[in-house]
């Protein structure tokens, strides 16, 4: 899913959640960043890490335009414009999610078979 949001042959991803570093380790396109201003994509996975990306200047001053924000929870997709979609789970069941705007805003193209995965608008 993440190879989809960019055209580099990997994907430098960070994420500070431990079982998703485990996970992102035995992918073969997924290369874990050490700090997230090294990453294409940061994966948000709880409060604090939302609230250090959206509002520590530092940290949000040092990330690229291009840095894709992906959430866990979907009520994190109504906290920033920036945040282009969220793979989250919901009464038991995985559910993926791209914003259109946010995507097209970040010039991304997703692959035919994420389209079905993109709304308009929250």
């Amino acid at each position: 899913m993440f190879a989809a949001l960019t055209s580099n042959p990997s994907v430098s991803v960070y994420t500070n959640d431990k079982e998703y570093r485990e996970v992102f380790a035995f992918s073969k396109r997924i290369v874990l960043a050490k700090q997230p201003r090294n990453a294409d994509i940061i994966l948000i996975t709880n409060r604090m890490m939302l609230n250090r990306v959206l509002t520590r200047g530092k940290m949000k001053d040092s990330l690229s335009e291009n840095t894709i924000l992906f959430v866990t929870d979907y009520r994190y997709l109504e906290k920033s414009e920036d945040i282009v979609g969220a793979f989250y789970s919901r009464k038991g069941r995985t559910q993926l999610l791209f914003i259109k705007e946010r995507l097209k805003a970040k010039n991304i193209v997703l692959p035919k078979e994420y389209q079905h995965y993109m709304i308009d608008e929250l």
